[in-house]
């Protein structure tokens, strides 16, 4: 199990195969109104408690579960401030579009490769898809996020390559104009087959 403080009011939880195996449960398995669930997420808030200065127990929680490879998952906790005032009149919410892809580009194939390992290994939990496609010489890597982490893909990309833009348009636009490469599972392929 690792617990890794994201910032002030946000931990991220990884529980490996065998950390679920000991917690008997599977991600499967997770629903916050069981009550196996609500042992294991109380078993976790004491160990973070325990391990960081973070006190989960002061407000209520947002928890976001996500599988990871191997049978394990990823938790997302954090806490709402119960001191933030209650707006009036109700936010607007905006629909969260799994089709709007952060499109980064690449000089060579070599970095591409790098970046798809580093993705892999660190956020495969967050990418619900991958394309790559080739235009004027530059390899053109679209990402598409299940969660709101762009910004910590966008820093480790950026290492690598240059962010183009996000967006439906500018991806419609490299589909149509670039030649495809790999399409929907482009960072698992080029790891499975190139790392």
């Amino acid at each position: 199990m690792t617990i890794e403080l994201i910032d002030k009011k946000t931990v991220r939880i990884f529980l490996s195969f065998d950390d679920m195996q000991q917690l008997c449960i599977t991600y499967d398995q997770m629903d916050y109104k069981d009550p196996d669930t609500k042992r294991v997420i109380l078993n976790l808030l004491q160990r973070v408690r325990e391990q960081t200065s973070i006190d989960l127990s002061e407000g209520k929680l947002f928890i976001e579960a996500f599988p990871h490879s191997e049978g394990g998952c990823v938790l997302y906790v954090n806490v709402v401030n119960p001191q933030m005032p209650i707006p009036l009149s109700k936010p607007k919410r905006y629909k969260n579009n799994f089709n709007t892809p952060i499109i980064f580009e690449f000089g060579n194939i070599d970095n591409v490769i790098n970046v798809c390992d580093k993705l892999f290994n660190q956020y495969s939990h967050l990418i619900l898809k991958s394309s790559l496609y080739l235009l004027d010489q530059k390899y053109m890597l679209l990402i598409y996020t299940y969660f709101k982490m762009d910004d910590k893909i966008v820093a480790l990309v950026s290492e690598y390559g240059q962010l183009v833009g996000k967006g439906a348009v500018k991806g419609s636009f490299i589909k149509e104009h670039a030649k495809p490469i790999v399409d929907n599972i482009a960072i698992e392929t080029i790891v499975e087959y190139l790392c």
